[in-house]
């Protein structure tokens, strides 16, 4: 089957799927919610839930449940926020003719953000795993990929620390293409400095960074540069519309990107459509250069009450004048949230490199995750 063919089949089975029942959080339009920093704390979102995402995660999101810290059992002081995620996985992979049974730890995170006033600190800190053998030994998964310092004041932010740069749709997946191809991959957070301005329908961003000064494990690209993104809330905000450009140097070469995103709430059909292309030009100190293409486009449904089922497409274009470099891929995901606190996400996945079609590689992964 042509990998095309493939994608129809991912988008049809979410379309034709049957009425929602709930609302996830990360998809803001299907909840009403002006930006993502209605559910999180931080207001570029991920990390930890505020109040309203915790309830939300229980009241609407799952099947059940308390979605409180500890399932209510605590609650922390005021000015004190704390959670955790726990992720295991197993499934199977085929490339090239092999296959491959895979069991592994991804992710044993600890959140803390403490704050007074219009100041707070962030820290997340854990363990992270990995499919590949021989593992690493512990001390070099022992990281802290995001640790910083926000101070906002009415519709102003200024955060300095360990933190990705806002760009483009901050998939959750750091496997996708306009992550993983970019520089947004797993452990890649540089040091950065980002002023914000987050108004009533608009979001303007402006990020320095820097690489981290040690090459820890999964240290991958390491670059300085600028980031902008500007994003706009439109059709009594069940859409946005975003534009970004990135300028990121090391001392072998540059990167050079400009991009756009969107998310559509089709509210007659119940489906959220996300998508993202962004060009780059990259150029070396010795050789010649190369222009790149990443894209992304999704659309999601949920189909009961805790039944949340995603079909994608991934485009990934490392020069565009070399057709058998391109990887493309499509995957299905269903994700089942039984209670609040936990998630199972059975990932889908077919992708193929140089229009290579008769060999495709196949990745099936099922991931359980527990949230504190």
């Amino acid at each position: 089957m042509r990998l095309s063919s493939v994608l129809i089949v991912a988008v049809v089975a979410v379309v034709v799927a049957p009425t929602a029942a709930g609302a996830y959080p990360e998809f803001q339009f299907s909840l009403g919610a002006e930006r993502c920093g209605a559910c999180h704390l931080s207001p570029s979102g991920g990390g930890l839930l505020n109040d309203y995402g915790r309830d939300e995660a229980g009241r609407t999101i799952s099947a059940g449940g308390d979605g409180r810290f500890l399932h209510g059992l605590w609650q922390p002081p005021s000015g004190l926020a704390l959670g955790g995620d726990a992720r295991f996985a197993g499934g199977d992979k085929q490339l090239a003719g092999r296959n491959e049974q895979l069991a592994f730890p991804m992710q044993l995170d600890v959140h803390v953000r403490a704050s007074i006033g219009p100041v707070s600190l962030s820290l997340t800190a854990g363990v992270r795993g990995g499919a590949r053998e021989p593992s690493p030994p512990l001390l070099e998964r022992l990281a802290s990929r995001e640790h910083y310092v926000t101070y906002e004041r009415a519709e102003y932010l200024v955060r300095a620390g360990r933190f990705f740069p806002v760009f483009g749709l901050r998939l959750s997946d750091h496997t996708a293409y306009v992550r993983r191809f970019l520089g947004f991959g797993l452990l890649e957070e540089p040091y950065a400095v980002e002023l914000a301005h987050l108004g009533d329908d608009a979001e303007a961003r402006l990020t320095g960074f820097v690489p981290q000064p040690i090459a820890f494990l999964g240290a991958g690209y390491r670059a300085k540069g600028l980031a902008a993104t500007y994003e706009r809330r439109l059709a009594d905000d069940t859409a946005l519309l975003g534009a970004q450009t990135r300028v990121a140097a090391s001392p072998d070469e540059a990167r050079y990107t400009i991009g756009s995103f969107g998310k559509w709430w089709w509210k007659g059909s119940g489906l959220e459509w996300l998508a993202e292309l962004d060009l780059q030009r990259q150029t070396f100190r010795v050789g010649p250069s190369r222009t790149q293409v990443a894209a992304y486009l999704g659309a999601s449904r949920w189909v009961a009450r805790g039944w949340l089922i995603t079909g994608a497409a991934h485009a990934w274009e490392p020069d565009v004048t070399l057709r058998k470099a391109r990887r493309d891929a499509v995957e299905i995901d269903l994700q089942y949230f039984p209670r609040a606190h936990l998630e199972l996400h059975l990932l889908t996945r077919v992708a193929e490199q140089g229009n290579a079609i008769d060999d495709p590689g196949f990745l099936s992964l099922l991931q359980l995750h527990y949230y504190l």
